[in-house]
């Protein structure tokens, strides 16, 4: 029989070679020119050891042919090249030889080797060590940018943290640590593992041997073991390490509490494993053979997560016990909750099979898991206290104990409770171990558990899978922060006043919901809230809005690209809320923010604090609180140039600049404080929650660990800033007028901002910059930028011109409703048509007059009375209302019908005296009523149409300069002019392909910009109300302005933002040169009446004649008044409008004094000058005056009596003026 077993094994040997030698002529050949040949001649400078066998045999099985090793390989030059265990370790060149799962081609494995001179050091096969040497015959190695860079146990493997760092054993090595050593040009450095931990490694290059150095020491240490965490001698030796920092990052996790990193690690000696579990003492003794509990509390037990074994570092948590601990064999036993009523003794005293009978007396019952799925049998079993809510992890082999999993309801510890839902119609407690599973895929059994299946509302992001009530919750549960930045997050029940216990997430309180999660048909809240249809209503639209009850329904912004909307309430907020960035570009154009600098600019080596006019810098070194501390491998600190004294004004910069110049002490203001100072604690491992993902950790002063980023240039760093709620933030977000926290605590503390009032007392502040308050251009929604105690506004701004207003326009008032009412009342008492003519033009003059009077006091009750200092708020209401406009109908009608009847009153007077000096006066006629009836009216449409052109709709294009909106709309803010809107409908409309983007353009029309900036809302609940900036809303005087320049209609940051109004500034020149001209026709024409007049007296010999000269004095003057009021009211005021619009001067705040001052000053003169009765009382009033003052020294002049004069054209004249 032996020799027949020998036999056979024989025959199967040589059928085996014969089926090798013969592959060749059955199968495909591996063509050799697929695969480049690796060269061997002497011209190749790489010593090349043999590593093949004659005998055509290969694998571990064989060695080499010196016998050194167990590992012989195939000739990669030869003809058959690749190694298959098919063939029980033959060379061969078949497919089934190079191209299978098992197979070994030697020419590509040896390939990149030899293309790079012998240079590389690792094989293609990812073998690895001194069993498998490279061609040179020097152990191979792995690659260390491969995602295998760990040469462990020959195999080059993964040394990812995922399960523990896998090179943490005596015989393994990490080439991307060695690599980190070998560009420091040293044996031994520190370097950063896998796991982000910083370690004083050491390698030897000649034994390929890896150790470490303790903390802040020289002694060394290595791992003593291959598969678990380091044995207990790691912890004991480094006598200098208190916290045991040498026990982080080798598969221990972070404790936080006694000692860093689990601290000493024992041996289960029945089960030879190592569990990651703290022991007492300074070690584990033989007597402590399970590793318990006793010692300081370590959040690896009881954390909720099976970290031994056999899960038994989560059988006794805060008073409960889970499965049954007992004894088998006489040692030590736990067994889990699965096998508990299994039908198999677990334990010596069958303890864990006691209480498994099921009476009509048992409540709550169930399938038992394990005999289910091992033999398909369903046994009825209690569900007892010890088998609730055990940690279920089936990945770990952690089972439940019934089928339907209702052994993870009623959970008695809290700690373990995931969420609560009805369960059978009532209420109940889920533990966190079935919550997410099996919610996108069928588990083997079904989990039925909640009613509603809320344990499964899952969602599976790129870097992590959580409970949907764990989104939008202010915390960062995956690893990049995903689950706070989603579009679901950007708009929250918060701005309806309204937060709730979420079922599946209780440990953050009241917290608001995504607002879509309301009536959506599933409870999110402990009192479903959420779904009461008492406490909200739909909206109609396509927003899709939910409000409560009572209250009203709002527009929403819509988002360019996505079907998106963002609510006014959290509208250019600075927070972006549309994933494509449109909301903060829009509102930046929109609104005008100025454009800060955050960042501290480079001077070519290193950041700089000092400008250009620092005479005297140095560099120092920016440390923050923690970071001045002995922190372990962390050498190089933030250097920056600074200037030597404190020169910064800290209240002007922002971000970077403000933290290091307050942290550095280099303001000029000594109130202002780093930011830092502010801070609850130091960064630690685990600040910052779900962000910076390749952070580093180390120690800080031997005692707690921190975390540090790698920085471009190579160095680590630690520039983060964190909130009050534990976001982190890089210092050029800290102190830059936005809430980047989210609680504003990076905001807050600053002192380069003022906070608008309307949001001082909310949740959710509006930071505008110091400089932005008081320039004249509203920021804020509520403009208490520029109405307050500082800058506050009022119509006349100071108080000689509200003096003077009132002063000119009572005494306008009184003059001309004299004047006026005298003149019309003496038109039926005229006897000449020269006389009617003149009374009705100077009547006319009077109502011009009184109109300008009563503008001026209609105005100054407004500006002291009825408005006061509440103006500046109310600013918008009065430039856009009713109000200014009709004031300023009223003004520029009766400056321009005086002007105009001024003017026709100087050209018939200039006829009459000229022309016909000598023609006797006719009696008026009825044709002579219809002349001045019409000639007086069309002085009047004259002026009406110079003061309404501008307030014709179809017109408004030329005369609306900008445009005011309703402030909850929170875009536009003040005024903005039609090139502003340009720009910000080019900005938004860019976004959004289902726009015409072509039709946005210069040319647009007010009407057309309106339909567009309506389009950027969902207009579900109304129109978009938006008021014109009528011409006359201008300046709060609310006049003609004739102070306009293309970049008059509101002042802007933006250089790019200023229009062109070339058809309105048209008009506005059109008027200057009307004016201009009716002031030289004024003034010819009395020039041409004393030309007369002299001419006359000479041509009648009475030139010497002592009255005819005093009347001739007499209209001289009154004529040199006419002309000299006219051209202080005119000429200045037109030169300055000329200067103002060509943008030689900038007037602007010129413009009330003048119209306040100048412009009316005709109103108050003309009565004096173009009415007897007022002058005659006027003058006797002065004579008065004078005699009173003792002024008067003129002898009173009698005439002789019996001379009659001849008359005259002096008499003529003066009858005439």
């Amino acid at each position: 029989m032996v020799r027949l077993k020998r036999n056979t094994y024989f025959l199967r040997t040589l059928l085996m070679w014969g089926l090798v030698f013969s592959a060749g002529d059955n199968e495909e050949k591996f063509p050799s020119k697929d695969v480049p040949k690796t060269s061997t001649s002497p011209t190749n400078t790489v010593q090349v050891r043999k590593r093949w066998r004659k005998d055509g045999l290969c694998g571990r099985k064989y060695s080499y042919p010196d016998g050194t090793s167990a590992a012989a390989e195939c000739d990669p030059n030869g003809k058959a090249p690749c190694c298959s265990r098919k063939y029980d370790g033959r060379c061969g060149n078949t497919t089934s030889h190079c191209s299978c799962d098992d197979c070994s081609d030697y020419r590509i494995i040896y390939r990149e080797w030899e293309e790079s001179g012998g240079t590389q050091r690792w094989r293609g096969d990812g073998m690895c060590g001194s069993d498998f040497p490279l061609l040179d015959g020097t152990p191979a190695e792995c690659n260390p940018d491969s995602d295998i860079p760990c040469c462990r146990v020959q195999y080059c493997s993964t040394s990812t943290p995922a399960s523990g760092w896998r090179c943490a054993c005596s015989n393994c090595i990490d080439y991307k640590a060695v690599r980190e050593l070998r560009e420091l040009g040293e044996e031994c450095g520190i370097v950063r593992l896998p796991t982000g931990y910083l370690k004083h490694m050491c390698f030897d290059e000649e034994s390929k041997k890896v150790s470490f150095k303790c903390p802040y020491s020289d002694v060394l240490y290595k791992l003593e073991n291959n598969y678990v965490t380091p044995a207990p001698s790691v912890s004991r030796t480094c006598i200098n390490d208190p916290y045991v920092y040498q026990a982080c990052g080798f598969g221990a996790k972070v404790t936080g509490v006694g000692l860093l990193c689990g601290g000493y690690f024992c041996k289960n000696s029945y089960y030879a494993k190592y569990d990651v579990m703290k022991c007492a003492g300074d070690g584990c003794g033989a007597e402590k053979k399970d590793c318990t509990t006793t010692g300081d509390p370590d959040i690896i037990l009881c954390d909720g997560s099976c970290d031994s074994t056999y899960c038994n570092d989560e059988m006794e948590c805060n008073g409960l016990k889970y499965g049954v601990s007992c004894k088998k064999r006489n040692l030590p036993h736990y067994v889990q909750v699965y096998g508990v009523c299994d039908g198999i003794n677990g334990c010596t005293d069958g303890s864990d099979e006691r209480d498994c009978t099921v009476t009509d007396s048992t409540q709550n019952t169930c399938t038992q898991y394990l005999v289910k799925m091992v033999y398909d049998r369903d046994v009825r079993v209690p569900i007892l206290n010890y088998t609730r809510c055990s940690i279920v992890d089936l990945s770990v082999k952690a089972y439940p104990y019934c089928v339907d999993y209702s052994d993870q309801t009623n959970c008695s510890d809290t700690t373990r409770i995931g969420g609560f839902c009805r369960v059978n119609g009532y209420m109940t407690a889920v533990s966190k171990s079935v919550v997410c599973l099996g919610f996108n895929q069928e588990p083997d059994t079904p989990i039925k558990l909640c009613d509603d299946q809320l344990q499964k509302q899952c969602v599976s992001l790129a870097d992590c899978t959580i409970h949907k009530h764990h989104l939008c919750d202010k915390r960062a549960d995956c690893l990049y922060d995903s689950d706070e930045t989603l579009d679901t997050c950007k708009i929250m029940t918060d701005v309806l006043g309204f937060t709730c216990h979420r079922r599946f997430n209780r440990k953050n309180g009241n917290i608001p919901l995504p607002i879509s999660w309301l009536m959506d048909g599933i409870a999110d809240c402990m009192e479903a809230d959420d779904e009461d249809p008492d406490k909200w209503r739909f909206c109609a639209g396509v927003s899709k809005q939910i409000v409560a009850p009572g209250t009203k329904c709002q527009d929403m912004f819509k988002c360019p690209h996505k079907d998106v909307y963002v609510s006014l309430g959290q509208l250019c907020d600075g927070v972006e809320s549309c994933s494509d960035g449109s909301e903060n570009s829009v509102c930046r154009i929109a609104r005008d923010f100025p454009i800060i600098i955050k960042q501290v600019p480079y001077n070519g080596t290193m950041r700089s604090l000092c400008g250009t006019n620092n005479t005297s810098c140095e560099v120092r070194e920016f440390s923050t609180p923690w970071g001045s501390n002995n922190i372990f491998g962390v050498n190089r600190r933030t250097e920056l140039v600074v200037p030597t004294s404190r020169l910064y004004s800290c209240k002007h910069i922002f971000g970077e600049l403000y933290v290091f110049a307050s942290c550095m002490d280099l303001c000029s203001e000594m109130e202002v404080k780093c930011p830092f100072d502010y801070m609850n604690t130091n960064l630690k491992h685990d600040s910052c929650p779900g962000q910076f993902p390749d952070r580093t950790f180390t120690i800080v002063d031997n005692s707690f660990l921190t975390f540090f980023v790698k920085s471009v240039s190579g160095y680590y760093h630690q520039e983060f800033y964190q909130c009050q709620n534990g976001r982190c933030l890089e210092y050029k977000k800290v102190c830059d007028l936005i809430d980047d926290c989210g609680d504003m605590s990076d905001e807050l503390n600053c002192a380069n901002h003022m906070i608008c009032e309307d949001t001082r007392n909310s949740t959710k502040h509006q930071f505008i910059s110091l400089y932005q308050k008081c320039d004249g251009i509203d920021d804020c929604f509520d403009i208490s930028d520029e109405c307050n105690s500082g800058c506050g506004k009022q119509i006349l701004g100071t108080q000689v011109l509200k003096i003077v207003c009132w002063f000119m326009g009572i005494l306008a008032v009184i003059f001309n409703s004299f004047s006026m009412v005298k003149g019309f009342m003496s038109l039926n008492d005229c006897e000449t048509e020269q006389m009617m003519t003149s009374t009705a033009l100077m009547s006319l003059i009077g109502s011009g007059d009184f109109l300008i009077g009563l503008y001026l006091v209609i105005l100054s009750v407004y500006d002291s009375i009825i408005l006061g200092d509440d103006f500046c708020k109310h600013q918008a209401e009065w430039l856009t209302g009713t109000t200014c406009l009709i004031l300023g109908v009223i003004s520029t009608l009766g400056s321009q019908v005086s002007l105009f009847a001024m003017t026709v009153l100087s050209l018939i007077r200039m006829y009459g005296i000229t022309w016909n000096p000598m023609r006797l006066p006719k009696p008026v006629s009825r044709k002579d009523m219809v002349k001045v009836i019409s000639m007086g009216g069309m002085v009047i449409a004259a002026a009406f149409a110079v003061a309404v052109t501008p307030l014709i709709p179809s017109l408004e294009d030329n005369f609306v300069q900008g445009m005011y909106y309703d402030p909850t709309y929170r875009v536009f803010v003040g005024f903005p002019n039609k090139a502003r809107h340009i720009k910000v409908l080019e900005e938004y409309y860019k976004q959004n392909s289902t726009e015409n983007f072509t039709q946005i353009s210069t040319m647009m029309s007010w009407r057309e910009i309106g339909e567009k900036v309506e389009n950027m809302f969902s207009q579900d609940h109304g129109i978009l109300t938006k008021n014109p900036v009528h011409f006359y809303g201008n300046d709060g005087v609310c006049l003609f302005k004739y102070f306009v320049r293309t970049d008059d209609a509101r002042r802007s940051r933006q250089t790019f933002e200023t229009g062109e109004d070339s058809a309105g500034n048209l008009v506005v020149w059109t008027m200057l040169a009307v004016n201009f001209i009716c002031f030289i026709i004024i003034t010819c024409c009395y020039i041409v009446i004393i030309c007369k007049t002299r001419m006359s007296s000479q041509s009648s010999g009475q030139q010497d004649n002592p009255k005819r000269l005093k009347g001739e004095r007499a209209i001289q003057n009154k004529i040199m008044v006419i002309i000299a009021t006219d051209f202080i009211c005119w000429v200045p005021f037109i030169a300055i409008s000329a200067l103002h619009n060509l943008k030689y001067i900038d007037a602007s705040s010129w413009y009330a004094a003048f119209a306040m001052t100048v412009l009316p000053l005709n109103s108050v003169i003309n009565p004096l000058l173009y009415d007897k009765a007022i002058e005659e009382v006027a003058r006797r009033n002065l004579k008065k005056l004078k005699k009173l003052l003792g002024l008067d020294t003129h002898n009173k002049t009698v005439p002789v009596d019996g001379q009659v004069p001849e008359i005259t054209l002096t008499e003529r004249v003066t009858a005439e003026t």
